[in-house]
């Protein structure tokens, strides 16, 4: 059983995660306030399909919060956007977790010579035990791969569609303050 609650985070990833929200100063529209009042139903059913047991939902929830501060969707597909590159960032990290679980289990079934040998060195055995045994690392590196694929297309189809909804909105002002005021 996964337990990613438990899991800690780099200093450098939390000063990021934290530079990043404080950026925002929240919505500033009523309608920006309403679509961000039901944030956590909507994460709540996000939630319920994304993680497994042993997964924290207030992680899950404080990882895609933190992805919608940073991204800032205003539409339904850019807010799906931000969900899929949570999601894959999630799916992620537990691959990392996963490949973490499966060295210390190696490590921790080593032969009593290989125990006086420096933490390297009984890492090393483990990759090449777990390596040698089955398709482990191999399975862990194509599905960590496949998600890192996976969140950097959301992020370039989200700023894509951002910069041409920015666009659209600026050729529509400069159309209205070309023509003037209403007579």
């Amino acid at each position: 059983m996964l337990n990613l609650s438990r899991m800690p985070l780099s200093e450098k990833k939390l000063a990021a995660n934290r530079a990043n929200a404080a950026k925002s100063t929240g919505p500033k529209t009523a309608e920006g306030k309403r679509n961000t009042s039901r944030n956590a139903t909507r994460h709540g059913i996000l939630a319920n399909t994304i993680l497994i047991d042993g997964e924290s939902r207030e992680r899950f929830a404080a990882l895609l919060n933190s992805c919608v501060l940073q991204f800032q969707p205003e539409t339904p597909v850019e807010h799906s956007l931000v969900e899929r590159i949570a999601v894959a960032q999630w799916r992620q990290t537990r691959i990392w977790s996963v490949e973490a679980a499966g060295l210390n289990r190696e490590i921790r079934q080593q032969s009593d010579a290989a125990l006086t040998a420096d933490p390297p060195t009984r890492t090393l055995l483990a990759f090449r035990s777990l390596a040698g045994d089955t398709r482990h690392l191999d399975l862990m590196s194509r599905y960590e791969h496949r998600y890192d694929r996976m969140q950097y297309r959301a992020i370039e189809a989200l700023e894509r569609m951002q910069e041409r909804r920015i666009a659209r909105a600026e050729q529509t002002h400069g159309a209205l303050e070309t023509k003037g005021p209403a007579q």
